[in-house]
C-alpha cells in the first residue's frame, strides 16, 4: 500500500509474516468489497476487524480470534444523548442511528429502543462525520475505531451502552480464508507461535496502536 499502512493488524501481520519468513503486502480495499477481493484471489487473507458470523463461515475460514470488540455508540457531547448509560434511555427519543455498511454493527441498530434506521456509510470516518454534522445522532461501532476518531473529534462523546450479542453474529475478530485455503493452517500455526491466546498481550498491543491510528478507516 502506498502512504498510511499502520495500526494492530498491520503490525500483527508483519509478526506473522516474520514467523513465516514472508514479504508482506497491505492492501487498501473498500469494506463492502473486501471479501470478493478474498474470494476471487486478489490477496491471500483479511484481517480487517472481519468477525466470525455462521453466515460467513458458510463460504469462508477463520482464523481463531486475534481481538475481542467491545461494540459502543458515538453521539455529539452537545446533543441530548450525550449523558446516557444504558440503551433503554433512548426510549421515545427518536435517535437516528448509523453504523459501517454490511458489518456485523448493523444488528445492534435493533437493540435502540425507538431508533430510526439512518443511511449507513462504506467508511466508519463518514459515520462519524454524519454525527457531527448531525445527519445521525448516534454512531454503532467499537471501542478502539472511536478511540481513534475522539482523538481529532473532540466534539464528540463514546458511550458504553448495554449492547448484547445477537444471535448467530459474534465480536471475535478473525483473520478469513478462502475456503479450504491451507494458508488458513499456515497462519494459525503462527498465531499459535506468537502466543496469540493470551489477552494481555492483545491489549497491549491494541492500546499501543490505537494511539498511532489515524480516524481515517
Amino acid at each position: 500500500a502506498d502512504g498510511y499502512a499502520y495500526g494492530y493488524e498491520v503490525e500483527l501481520a508483519q509478526r506473522i509474516a516474520d514467523e513465516l519468513g514472508y514479504e508482506l503486502e497491505v492492501y487498501k480495499i473498500e469494506w463492502s468489497s473486501i471479501l470478493m477481493g478474498l474470494q476471487d484471489g486478489s490477496y491471500d487473507a483479511v484481517m480487517t476487524g472481519v468477525c466470525y458470523s455462521a453466515e460467513r463461515d458458510e463460504t469462508y475460514d477463520f482464523s481463531s480470534p486475534y481481538y475481542k470488540r467491545q461494540i459502543v455508540g458515538v453521539v455529539r457531547s452537545d446533543s441530548q444523548f450525550a449523558n446516557f448509560t444504558k440503551l433503554s434511555d433512548f426510549a421515545g427519543k427518536g435517535a437516528k442511528i448509523t453504523t459501517q455498511i454490511a458489518t456485523n454493527y448493523v444488528p445492534y441498530k435493533d437493540e435502540v429502543p425507538g431508533g430510526v434506521i439512518a443511511t449507513d456509510y462504506e467508511t466508519s470516518s463518514e459515520c462519524f462525520l454524519a454525527v457531527q454534522n448531525k445527519t445521525a445522532d448516534m454512531v454503532i461501532l467499537d471501542y478502539t475505531t472511536s478511540v481513534s476518531a475522539l482523538s481529532t473529534m473532540n466534539n464528540l462523546k463514546m458511550l458504553n451502552l448495554d449492547f448484547t450479542e445477537p444471535e448467530g453474529a459474534s465480536n471475535d475478530c478473525c483473520i478469513v480464508f478462502r475456503e479450504g485455503d491451507p494458508m488458513r493452517d499456515t497462519v494459525q500455526g503462527a498465531l499459535d507461535k506468537l502466543g496469540w491466546n493470551d489477552k494481555a498481550e492483545f491489549d497491549k498491543l491494541m492500546d499501543e496502536m490505537v494511539k498511532l491510528q489515524p480516524a481515517s478507516n
